[in-house]
């Protein structure tokens, strides 16, 4: 059984509080979507309609959330749940009431992972965007890439409890740098497909040691006009894919021994690199604004669940600033 997140502005905070521009920062947000199509997804969670009455789903789910965005465990997720007027307002904590501790948190984020439930988030929240035109779909580009994620569990032995530090489940990623050495990561592999704008529409993470083209199939949408991605992906059965689909071909030519790139290659590499330099910026995003350079937790399916809200996280705020800065598009007309 659930409470309700419908709740008057009035029980989080007082008339005076809402002149504030802190207190308003996350206005735009709360603003960007319908939140009960959200709700929706997330209703197969706690169908049980008897027992004690748990936290609203969306109260949960908004807390995740800002916990990525703030970079917080869910311990001070929790600590700040109970002091910030902001993210009591976001979720809608009245002022007198219970606040989730950071093991309701750390449950919920199961139940998404044991559902699998994050994929069909990101697409109602990306479905949302697209209908307001702040995501583009018609005649627009994929931007496939990786990143290796380092797994925080990666020591030698067992801890206190018998469990192996080492996560079973993660991989080693090598690779060599722009100067030729060679770098290896042991952890998970983050694979995303992003728009001209770097709005996240596909993603899925891997342990470090499989090859980023494996996953290229899952990151093709099959509607893109265009497909941009390094020279990875670079493969005959890659051209192959792209011209069966009606997809023209963006990605960058790799040389071979014995077989170097022409300076043709080289030129149209160069051209290409442009606009997949994009690419890279959900990663820029998860690492550097949500201090995402090491995993949190053990295991595949935890670490795509989580990551999956980061892709959330970051479309959730982009949209809002596309809001913000531009206002809705006008929809086409035809006469």
């Amino acid at each position: 059984m659930q409470n309700s997140f419908t709740t008057q502005p009035e029980l989080f905070v007082t008339a005076s509080d809402l002149d504030s521009p802190i207190l308003n920062s996350l206005d735009d947000t709360e603003a960007l979507l319908d939140w009960s199509e959200i709700e929706n997804v997330l209703s197969s969670i706690y169908s049980a309609n008897t027992g004690r009455p748990s936290y609203p789903l969306l109260t949960l789910f908004r807390s995740l959330l800002l916990g990525i965005w703030y970079k917080l465990s869910d311990v001070e997720l929790a600590n700040c749940l109970y002091r910030d007027l902001l993210f009591r307002k976001f979720c809608h904590l009245e002022l007198t009431g219970n606040v989730p501790e950071a093991s309701t948190l750390g449950r919920f984020r199961n139940k998404l992972v044991e559902l699998n439930l994050w994929d069909s988030l990101l697409e109602e929240i990306n479905s949302q965007l697209a209908s307001q035109n702040i995501i583009m779909t018609q005649g627009r580009i994929n931007i496939i890439d990786a990143t290796p994620i380092e797994a925080s569990q990666s020591g030698s032995g067992k801890g206190k409890d018998g469990q192996p530090k080492k996560d079973p489940e993660a991989g080693w990623h090598v690779k060599n740098d722009s100067r030729g050495r060679q770098k290896s990561t042991y952890g998970y592999s983050v694979h995303t497909g992003v728009d001209e704008d770097g709005f996240i529409h596909s993603q899925c993470v891997t342990a470090g040691n499989v090859h980023d083209s494996q996953e290229r199939d899952s990151l093709i949408l099959g509607d893109e006009a265009k497909l941009y991605a390094d020279a990875a992906y670079s493969s005959k059965e890659t051209r192959d894919t792209l011209e069966e689909l009606g997809i023209e071909d963006q990605v960058q030519r790799k040389g071979y021994r014995n077989n170097p790139l022409s300076e043709q290659d080289k030129l149209r590499n160069a051209e290409i690199a442009v606009t997949r330099a994009g690419g890279e910026r959900p990663f820029a995003t998860y690492k550097t604004h949500y201090g995402l350079t090491r995993t949190r937790f053990m295991g595949l399916a935890k670490n795509e669940t989580f990551f999956g809200l980061a892709a959330m996280a970051a479309n959730i705020r982009k949209g809002a600033r596309f809001l913000m800065l531009y206002g809705l598009p006008e929809m086409e007309t035809t006469g």
